[in-house]
């Protein structure tokens, strides 16, 4: 018995590993994946956008899962727990509105400013991971205290950044560093709640690789509505960006990179839980800084 009981502790311990790594390798690409955001500084509309960096999102969210599981795979794992499909559905649409907020943010203050503003979804992460699925409890307050004193930590940073932009006077701010705050908030409401299907999916035991399957069905049909009721209809200067290749290439290749990032991240919330796993991933905006600097 007490054999069994050591096994266990250490498989406890492994996944605990596993999902530290995941969460840390998550970071660096999220964090990459959005440099390619920067041409709506070229005047590109925000959903033009973050419409074709759907794209890639979706082919790549197709892509991947089928290579390492097969196709048949997929669709069973779905098929046995089609009530969650209706869950990744919605996580889909809240991170395509997410996403197009943030380009109106990357547009508005700078890529290195909206990195940590959105990434105040740590926070809201951790309040719907103690409200609704009671992560933390029974952990000693040491573990607690790491955790919330860590959340806050970011939010405080983002803070700070916020009230830098609209006082510095910063050229790379705009002249709407209010709005863009503002969206960059309201994409780390968005992608603080967006955590909350993920859980429910991984608690009931659907594969993350299935997940995302139907999640990407839910984002590009949700972006394509905001392109089509918001920005010109048929049209948009979405549907003008497509013929520029080499644009469409980075964002394409910003969305395959991100899906990389995503796959880490959900087994970083698989393992480790909401409250854990986005503030690990959000170590992204470190290399944001630097993509930043570097574009």
């Amino acid at each position: 018995m007490a054999g069994v009981v050591k096994k266990a502790e250490h498989k406890g311990l492994s996944l605990h590993v596993l999902g530290v790594i995941c969460g840390l390798t998550a970071g660096v690409w999220l964090g990459a994946a959005e440099a390619p955001t920067k041409l709506v500084t070229a005047g590109y509309s925000p959903f033009a956008i973050s419409l074709c960096m759907v794209a890639g999102v979706f082919t790549a969210r197709w892509t991947f899962p089928t290579l390492l599981k097969g196709t048949g795979y997929v669709f069973t794992d779905l098929f046995e727990r089609k009530h969650l499909i209706v869950w990744a559905l919605l996580a889909g649409a809240l991170w395509a509105v997410a996403n197009t907020l943030t380009v109106f943010a990357i547009r508005d203050v700078g890529l290195a400013v909206a990195f940590p503003l959105w990434n105040m979804n740590s926070l809201i992460g951790l309040l719907w991971g103690r409200v609704l699925f009671c992560e933390l409890k029974g952990a000693s307050a040491k573990n607690i205290s790491k955790v919330v004193l860590g959340a806050f930590a970011i939010v405080l940073a983002a803070v700070m950044l916020g009230f830098s932009t609209i006082h510095g006077g910063s050229s790379a701010a705009g002249h709407n560093a209010v709005s863009g705050i503002i969206a960059a908030i309201g994409a780390s409401l968005m992608w603080g709640t967006m955590y909350v299907p993920y859980r429910k999916a991984y608690l009931s035991g659907m594969n993350p690789l299935s997940f995302v399957t139907a999640f990407t069905v839910g984002e590009l049909g949700t972006v394509l509505a905001l392109t089509l009721a918001l920005d010109g209809g048929w049209h948009s200067s979405a549907f003008q960006l497509l013929h520029v290749r080499g644009a469409v290439f980075w964002l394409f290749l910003g969305g395959f990179v991100w899906v990389i990032g995503d796959l880490f991240q959900q087994f970083a919330t698989k393992y480790l839980g909401i409250g854990r796993g986005i503030p690990l991933s959000n170590t992204n905006q470190l290399w944001g800084l630097a993509w930043g600097a570097l574009v």
